[in-house]
């Protein structure tokens, strides 16, 4: 009989090689160096791996990429992960639970306790995967389910964004028109970047989510929304806890089908996040930041500038624009800024309704 495989995916040959030595007799060991040959292996050997190492910072795709891409095609539900981090922090170890992971378990770590670990593990998802057929279909058919509620979820949601916007005395068709941009821009890196694997469901699901990137707003204060003058440092402060308070909410709501629910907590947590590092709320920055909050985030900071705020006037379309390219509303990913100075006719076109 077969062994089953586990797959370890790190940039460190050497983690690789003490992790591999542990479990050789027991499993079949497959090795990846980075995330997106890590995911293409999980992809072509997904009936025979009973569980994934995997470490967070990796070239081409980190550990999050490849946990967001496992919860998207429904695989983070049969297969075990467990990080193996050297960054053990509550930041880190918060990410990782929410994306899926079973276990974080940093570096150095124990052989016998991760061991023991593991073997726990794969017996339990082992006997999920066996569960009888009846069991199964009913299953299936929650998912079905769950499916058919992404729309009137989605629309749910809209609706209360909308109410944010109105609280803060903001354009109510705000999160209207960011989700449009947000589609636009999310069909256009597709395009750009097919590696990415944006598949036309991705984008609409991306664009879905967008709706909830203000959600923690419910939080901050009125007399904060409203001020229509700049805000001192304390005030700031309030504004930057939003993002985490939002993803925070949606934690706690049960029933929203995926790949939505995914896509709407990584825009409410890091829309607000820059590509340097000086974003908001964990300073992530390159591709530690999920690709949904990175078009997202271009999408918002775009519709921000060009329409009217309680404390700005509208600013031009061609200067909007010129803004972004040149980092004053902060580092975007270049790919993106690419996108968007692309289709910026079709965005004026097809949101603004400017010929």
């Amino acid at each position: 009989m077969d062994k089953k495989k586990i797959i370890v995916i790190d940039d460190v040959e050497l983690n690789r090689a003490l992790l591999a030595e542990v479990f050789k007799k027991e499993y079949d060991i497959l090795e990846a160096s980075n995330g997106a040959e890590g995911l293409q292996k999980i992809n072509e050997n997904k009936d025979d791996i009973c569980a994934v190492f995997l470490d967070i910072i990796m070239p081409e795709m980190d550990g999050f990429g490849v946990l967001q891409e496992m919860n998207i095609n429904c695989l983070i539900q049969r297969i075990p992960v467990f990080l193996i981090t050297t960054d053990a922090t509550n930041n880190v170890i918060e990410r990782a639970y929410d994306y899926g992971a079973v276990d974080v378990i940093p570096k150095p770590f124990n052989v016998m306790i991760i061991k023991r670990r593991v073997q726990n593990m794969v017996e339990y998802f082992e006997a999920k995967r066996n569960m009888d057929t009846d069991t199964f279909q009913a299953d299936q058919l929650l998912k079905m389910q769950r499916e058919d509620l992404n729309n009137s979820v989605g629309s749910l949601i809209g609706h209360i964004c909308e109410a944010i916007e109105s609280r803060s005395k903001e354009e109510s068709e705000h999160v209207g028109r960011v989700r449009l941009v947000t589609r636009l821009v999310a069909e256009q890196f597709a395009k750009n970047k097919p590696e990415f694997g944006l598949r036309e469901d991705i984008v609409e699901a991306i664009a879905n989510a967008s709706v909830l990137h203000d959600l923690g707003k419910i939080f901050v204060p009125d007399n904060i929304l409203t001020k229509p003058k700049k805000l001192n440092a304390k005030e700031r402060e309030i504004i930057k806890t939003a993002p985490s308070a939002g993803a925070k909410l949606l934690n706690n709501v049960q029933g929203i089908p995926e790949p939505f629910f995914t896509f709407s907590k990584e825009i409410s947590r890091s829309h607000m996040e820059r590509f340097d590092g000086k974003g908001y709320p964990d300073g992530l920055k390159e591709n530690q930041i999920p690709i949904s909050a990175q078009i997202a985030g271009i999408s918002e900071a775009y519709d921000a500038l060009v329409t009217k705020r309680v404390y700005k006037k509208a600013i031009p379309h061609d200067k909007a624009l010129k803004m972004i390219l040149n980092g004053e509303c902060g580092a975007f990913n270049p790919d993106l800024l690419k996108c968007i100075e692309e289709i910026a006719p079709e965005i004026k076109k097809e949101v603004y309704n400017i010929q």
